[in-house]
């Protein structure tokens, strides 16, 4: 490869809490367009910012996750500039002593691989406003001015655009796990911005360019993918990168230019009068410490190797955390977990996906799981009339066993109630059973799909699939005296 390329990213969270980070304003999406705001979000004259304890102690999970060093003493700074959406003309962020510092991230890349990826920092802010633009007036919503932003900067250890959006995924999902936000980029409350150069190899950092407002780790790809050739073809043609400011078009796919990238003494930092530094106590350490959970890497990782389930069932029951806690407690009172595997990465799901319902609000609550495995390892099911409880389950909200009585499920297990309805079965195709007589093994699937239709599949399939093949051996060998297989054998090698 001609050149080598270097990407960062600056992921911003809104932290999940009551109200924002600096005044008492509910912290609430699609509310009424200013309906959240106050003196404080609004940047009157006089109104003094309070910190919220909420979001520094979920800035303090997110840095715990990343192994962060905490610093002991966190000064927030003024951020100067003008934008129509920040009504104080400057933003209360961190700079020089932030929450968090010098941690990492064990990305996983699609190789299976894991990439160490360095984290320069993670600060607690305020977010701006939202700007709407319709047709030819743009309007302001100051109700997400003032709500708790978590920006975590990476170094630039990540080389192409899928490594990013891999990283941007992986990240999402830890801190949903953390419950420290709902992650929604749709919504804006997760978004990235990117920066990327390119050098010759060996030369170190290219001049970068950073495009903004990232709203999906599928256009972090495309975005930092563009990128990276654009400086190609610059540099190959004699010209020179600019550091600058860019936007993504989704329609166009390609990146334009917004402004010139600032450097922080464009913002003048200085320390935030209204706010006495903070310090984190040892006390509060305990209490975020003791508030952490299994990160979902670490319990892919677990269901592996202890476990033995295979990767994708792993990562799909790793995926969210409501659904890795749901396959514990249902291994917790018992289950097998390959077959609760199976079971909730195939059919359980299927269900969830066509009734657009999320797990933990479906009828589907452990104890009437486990209760259904019982019903088919002891064999008074079949394994499709398995299926058809769960759909019942789903869609009744009983227990497995008051549907089987219910409907009557139970698998019929009285051998000579089966040879009955085999010998009509047998009676009824007989080129079937000279295929069968001749060789062709295959035909017996047939038979048996004939019997379960006659019994509407409330039979013992390994009783009736012998019940079958013994008959029909019976037939050829003459022998009416005994159904016993082994004795059949001997007779037939007669």
């Amino acid at each position: 490869m001609k050149y080598q390329s270097f990407v960062g990213l600056e992921i911003h969270i809104q932290l999940i809490s009551k109200t924002k980070v600096f005044c008492s304003c509910p912290n609430h999406f699609g509310d009424e367009p200013n309906s959240n705001v106050c003196p404080v979000c609004l940047g009157y004259p006089g109104a003094l910012p309070s910190l919220n304890e909420e979001a520094v102690f979920k800035a303090l999970k997110v840095c715990k996750a990343l192994d962060c060093y905490i610093n002991e003493k966190v000064i927030f700074d003024r951020k100067n500039y003008f934008y129509p959406d920040m009504p104080k003309n400057y933003q209360i962020t961190q700079f020089e002593s932030p929450f968090g510092v010098d941690g990492f991230f064990n990305l996983e890349l699609d190789d299976g691989s894991i990439k160490k990826i360095r984290i320069h920092d993670v600060h607690l802010e305020e977010d701006a406003g939202k700007m709407i633009h319709d047709g030819y007036q743009s309007r302001l919503d100051y109700n997400r001015a003032g709500t708790p932003l978590l920006e975590i900067v990476t170094e630039p250890d990540l080389v192409a655009g899928r490594d990013a959006e891999l990283f941007v995924q992986q990240f999402r999902q830890m801190v949903r796990y953390l419950d420290v936000t709902d992650g929604n980029m749709e919504e804006g409350s997760l978004r990235c911005d990117a920066n990327t150069s390119i050098n010759l190899p060996g030369k170190g950092l290219g001049t970068k360019t950073e495009v903004k407002n990232l709203n999906s780790s599928r256009f972090v790809n495309k975005a930092l993918t563009y990128e990276i050739k654009r400086h190609g073809k610059v540099i190959d043609k004699g010209g020179e990168i600019i550091q600058e400011t860019r936007l993504w078009d989704e329609k166009t796919s390609t990146s334009k230019s917004m402004r010139t990238k600032e450097d922080s003494h464009d913002y003048r930092y200085f320390p935030e009068p209204d706010l006495p530094p903070y310090r984190v106590t040892d006390v509060l350490m305990k209490e975020v410490e003791d508030s952490m959970v299994e990160l979902p890497n670490d319990r892919k990782k677990r269901y592996m190797d202890d476990l033995k389930l295979s990767f994708d069932q792993a990562a799909f029951i790793t995926g969210e955390r409501k659904t890795a806690d749901w396959f514990d407690s249902l291994l917790s009172i018992g289950s097998d977990a390959n077959q609760a595997a199976s079971w909730l990465s195939g059919d359980i799901q299927k269900i969830l996906n066509k009734e657009d319902v999320l797990l933990e609000n479906s009828p589907f609550i452990p104890k009437r799981i486990k209760e259904l495995f019982e019903l088919i390892n002891d064999k008074k099911i079949s394994n499709n009339i398995g299926k058809e409880v769960l759909q019942a389950i789903f869609k009744e909200d009983k227990d497995p066993s008051v549907i089987v009585k219910d409907k009557g499920l139970e698998q019929v297990s009285d051998s000579g109630a089966v040879e009955k309805i085999v010998e009509e079965v047998l009676a009824a195709h007989p080129a079937v059973v000279d295929a069968v007589r001749a060789g062709d093994d295959k035909q017996v699937g047939f038979l048996m799909g004939q019997l379960m239709k006659a019994t509407g599949g409330k039979v013992n399939p390994q009783m009736a699939r012998e019940i079958i093949v013994n008959k029909i051996k019976l037939d050829i060998s003459g022998d009416s005296q005994s159904r016993d297989p082994k004795i059949i054998e001997k007779g037939s090698e007669k």
